[in-house]
């Protein structure tokens, strides 16, 4: 029977760990290897996206009863930039409803205060064609481990993930088991990466991705999916652009957007 996610897989790579603390707090940890970091030296803030989604969206399920959840919208401001780590996301629930579940978190590098984040999630039933077992049972005090024996980057984490640049802000992605959720379309954190990564491509790699608020508003069906970018503001520092994920299979179908503001790199 299938489970989420496979062996083989980004978010087994990034090698997290997740432990409860406390009834409604929950605490990730990931380690800040060479291939998730930028041209600055610090952690690129596409794959700390990705953990951001990992975390808030498992705390929220940890308050779905037998129900999955998926991210609607996910929003990051960062202060400083996560150099030494681990990366630390430290999640609380901050309203539970019938349908909707939203989190937020604190972003920390090792124990500085970073940036933070906040996400709505919804409740939904679980795919089993997807994920056959059900959630992990919340256990206080026990950490668990997403990364395997095997689990690791072995190249930069926008090649591994196979991302292509048609042209400056146009990025595409095929939908492959390694980028897949266990819904059946692109995982969300994939969706994060490859977004920051379009806003610096149209920038011409000029500026680096800080902050992002992220809108999730379709699946992708067969893909591949492509970016498409327009430059909202430069200034002499920093820079916004809006990004849009389009489903290439299903005549540029809209799966996702988002603002991304970015700081020039010096």
């Amino acid at each position: 029977m299938p489970s989420y996610p496979p062996a083989h897989h980004l978010l087994r790579d990034l090698q997290t760990q997740s432990e409860w603390v406390s009834n409604d707090e929950c605490i990730f940890q990931t380690p800040v290897v060479p291939e998730v970091r930028s041209t600055t030296g610090a952690m690129a803030l596409g794959p700390l996206f990705a953990v951001a989604d990992l975390a808030l969206v498992s705390t929220a399920i940890g308050f779905a009863e037998d129900d999955w959840c998926g991210t609607l919208d996910l929003a990051i401001r960062t202060g400083t930039p996560v150099v030494d780590g681990p990366l630390v996301i430290s999640c609380q629930v901050l309203r539970v409803g019938g349908t909707l579940i939203t989190t937020k978190a604190e972003i920390l590098d090792g124990d500085r205060l970073a940036g933070t984040a906040i996400a709505t999630s919804r409740r939904m039933p679980r795919n089993p064609e997807y994920n056959a077992d059900g959630p992990a049972p919340k256990v206080i005090g026990v950490p668990h481990h997403w990364g395997l024996a095997t689990s690791g980057f072995t190249s930069p984490i926008n090649e591994q993930l196979g991302l292509i640049q048609v042209a400056p802000g146009a990025l595409e992605l095929e939908k492959t088991p390694y980028v897949t959720n266990s819904f059946g379309t692109i995982n969300g954190g994939t969706t994060g990466i490859l977004l920051c990564a379009a806003a610096e491509s149209a920038l011409g790699g000029e500026f680096t991705a800080a902050d992002i608020e992220v809108r999730y508003i379709g699946q992708a069906a067969e893909g591949p999916v492509r970016t498409m970018s327009e430059i909202v503001r430069v200034e002499r520092d920093h820079a916004v652009v809006d990004v849009t994920v389009v489903d290439m299979s299903r005549e540029r179908r809209p799966i996702a957007t988002a603002g991304i503001t970015l700081t020039l790199v010096t």
